[in-house]
Formats: structure tokens, sequence, C-alpha cells
């Protein structure tokens, strides 16, 4: 449809030069000489196949003129990882995607909250990196070293214009799920090679990575949002460390930021606080309700429900293997003892050798590591975040009450193509 369209516009255009009386060729002469006009403003040459194989899966590409290449050859700037700059800044504000931000733009987490933070919105960390690799990989530019360049903004400039456009296309509505196809697929590839790479998680305000979801209870961030019981004035740093465990083994299953501010609405919204937080329901119950999927057709994650296993039910070195050898995850429910004077959760998630002796990594959600005793059985990370910490396997089941069992591997990550052709961005005029 489109040759015939343009060989009747070049038609139409040779005719009235005729008219004119400019010199045109002869008539065999003259269908070749539209072919190859056809050729190069309606299919010009392109980086890459139309599709492309990661880790197994064939995916399809997004055309890139070469003309783009020759146009953006010599950039007049470059930022690179690690650095500082606050082009960085305009680029995750445009690829943003927390909804209760009014920097959002896209559906797609491209860029999370945790990476918008102002203490690091301009900082180029290592989920950013790979982010640009994986958008050169769509792109046909495997290889190119991810940096900010002027090519790279171009083809965010594309990215940002399929979320603006979606309104300009309403009664088109099989192009915007043919982009959206793709986008999610942009997300599930970088989303992979995150968590193979073990660099997934969260980005502190330092600008480093634990390289796993954490969140506090203390982050000023929602320190303070209410989370009362029979209004007793407490907050999420008072009573909030069921939601911020909650949200650190969700958003690790899931791959997605799941902050305590969505735990603790929900929390209250289904009248599950008690006394010292939550009870240990609450956990199977909020997967259930709300997040044994999220979004199933973005890239088919889900969370099973947690088993509940009281301190009689646990064999120590059988959580050891299922932690540190299977993949899987426990919140565990603990009394006054090492890590606290009154009951806590905290997360288990993982457990490896150190000088010969186990330990689980706690992700304790309550920043205040002056509090743990039995420092002898306690182990300091080393990574800078005060609510990492390891501990013996005799330390955590002496202090147990309940442990909240995830059986399923924390970095198992479907991956499969949702876009059914290779696309180009001309619909939303890139």
């Amino acid at each position: 449809m489109k040759h015939s369209l343009t060989r009747r516009v070049l038609a139409l255009l040779l005719c009235a030069a005729s008219l004119l009386g400019l010199s045109l060729p002869a008539q065999a002469e003259t269908d070749s000489y539209v072919e190859n006009i056809l050729q190069s403003i309606v299919l010009p040459k392109v980086m890459g196949a139309g599709t492309f194989t990661f880790e197994g899966v064939t995916f399809c590409s997004l055309y890139l003129p070469e003309y783009v290449l020759e146009r953006y050859a010599d950039s007049s700037f470059a930022v690179y990882p690690g650095e500082t700059d606050a082009r960085v800044g305009q680029i995750k504000r445009i690829l943003n995607s927390d909804k209760s931000s009014d920097l959002y733009f896209l559906e797609n987490e491209l860029v999370t909250y945790t990476q918008i933070r102002p203490e690091v919105i301009d900082f180029f960390d290592d989920h950013l990196a790979t982010l640009f690799e994986t958008v050169y990989l769509f792109f046909g530019l495997e290889g190119k070293e991810p940096c900010l360049d002027e090519l790279t903004c171009y083809l965010i400039d594309l990215l940002k214009d399929v979320s603006k456009s979606k309104d300009n296309l309403a009664n088109r509505p099989e192009i915007i799920a043919d982009y959206r196809d793709m986008l999610h697929d942009i997300e599930a590839v970088y989303k992979y090679k995150l968590t193979k790479s073990g660099t997934q998680g969260t980005i502190a305000r330092s600008g480093e990575t634990d390289n796993m979801y954490y969140f506090a209870q203390t982050d000023p961030d929602w320190a303070a949002t209410p989370f009362e019981y029979e209004h007793n004035g407490d907050t999420i740093k008072d009573r909030g460390c069921g939601c911020a465990c909650a949200s650190m083994v969700i958003s690790t299953y899931h791959k997605v930021e799941i902050t305590p501010r969505w735990m603790c609405t929900f929390a209250i919204q289904d009248n599950w606080p008690v006394s010292y937080g939550l009870p240990d329901e609450y956990f199977p119950g909020i997967v259930d309700k709300y997040y044994s999927s999220l979004e199933t057709e973005r890239y088919g994650t889900v969370v099973h429900t947690p088993k509940l296993l009281y301190k009689s039910d646990l064999d120590m070195q059988t959580l050891a293997d299922q932690i540190g050898n299977l993949g899987y995850m426990a919140i565990i429910h603990v009394v006054r003892g090492a890590f606290t004077s009154q009951e806590h959760y905290m997360v288990l998630a993982d457990y490896k050798q150190i000088d010969g002796t186990g330990y689980f990594l706690v992700a304790d959600p309550y920043i205040l590591p002056s509090r743990y005793s039995s420092l002898d059985q306690l182990k300091q990370t080393g990574t800078g975040n005060d609510g990492l910490i390891y501990a013996t396997a005799d330390v955590l089941y002496r202090d147990c009450k309940s442990l909240l069992l995830f059986a399923q591997d924390r970095n198992d990550f479907p991956l499969f193509c949702r876009a059914e052709q290779p696309l180009t961005f001309a619909a939303f005029g890139g």
C-alpha cells in the first residue's frame, strides 16, 4: 500500500516535471528511477536484522535507520557509568515509572523509585547502564558501550514518544498493543539481565546497590506514614517491620519495586494491624489477594503463597539448604533477643559459609545496629548497609517464634517474547 501510494505521488511529480519541460529518463528508465527513489526513501538501510536471539529466546528488533548513526557519529557529550550529570537526571525523569510521582511517563519500570530520589537522580548507576545495553540490543547496536550521548538520548526520546502518543492513537489500538508488547520485551530482558548478573534490587542513597531489594521501615520517605493500632499514633517506623519485609520479598520475586507504603495501605485497608504490628497470617493474605501475580501479561512472574512454620517445625539445616542453594526466601518472626527488644520481622535473604561458619544473610528493616546483642553470633556484612547482618542458625532459632517460607527460587525469571513483528517508531513520529 505504501509503495502504491508513493508510486502515484512520484508519477504525478514526474508528470508535472514533464509539463514544465524538465528532462526526464525514458519510460523503461523511469521505472528503475522510481524504484531507486522508493528504496532510498521508503526503505532506508537499517541496523540489525528483523530478530535477534538472547538467552535462547528470539526477540523482534526495533529498526534504526543507518543515517541516524551518521547523524550522531560525533556526539558533543558523553556521560559514563559512575559519573554524575544533570542530563542523567533528565533521562531518568523521562523513563521513570513511579505513578505516584509527577515525574511519571511510562507504564514500564525502566527507571525505579529508588533511582530518582534526590540524592541519586543525577547519578549514572549500574541499573541505568544495564538498561542502555538492553535498549542498544533491541536497536541492533549490541556491543556499544553504555553511555549517555546524543544517540542514546535520541533512542530514549523514541521510547518516550510511545507513552506520549497513546492518546493520539486512541483509534488505533492495534498499534498501541504492538508498541506496548515491545516495551514489555525491553523491560523483561532488562530485568533478566539485572537478575542474572546479580545487580538487581534497589539503589541506595549512596548510589550503590546491595544486589537485593531492600526497604527499611526507618527510611525517611515513609517512616512517618501513619500505621496505627487503636489510634495509638504509631507510624511505619514504629510498627512497620512486616510491611517492609513484605516489600522486600514480593519485590524480589516480581522484580518490581513495591514500597512499604503500598503494603501499609493494603494492611490498613484490610484491617490487618495488631498490637505488635502485623500477624503472621498477613503475609499469605497479602500475596493471595494482591500480589500472587503482578500484571501477569507484563512478564509472567508469580509469587506462591508462603508456608507458615512454627519454631517446632523448623530444621535450620534444611532451611539453610533451601535459602542458600534453592534460592528460597523467608520472613522470620523473632521475639526479644539478639535483634530486638520486642517482636519483630526480618527477611532471610541468603545463606553462606564464612571462615568455616554458616551464616544467614538477614535483612533487618529497622536500621539501628547499636541495638544488636549476641555479637559473637552476628557478623557485619561490610556492605555499608547497616540493615544487613549475618547471623548464625543457632541465634536465629533461639529467638524465632515462627517463619514464613517462600518456597521458590528468588532468581527465577521467565523470559519470552511478546512482540509479533519487528517495529519502527514511525507511527509515533520517531
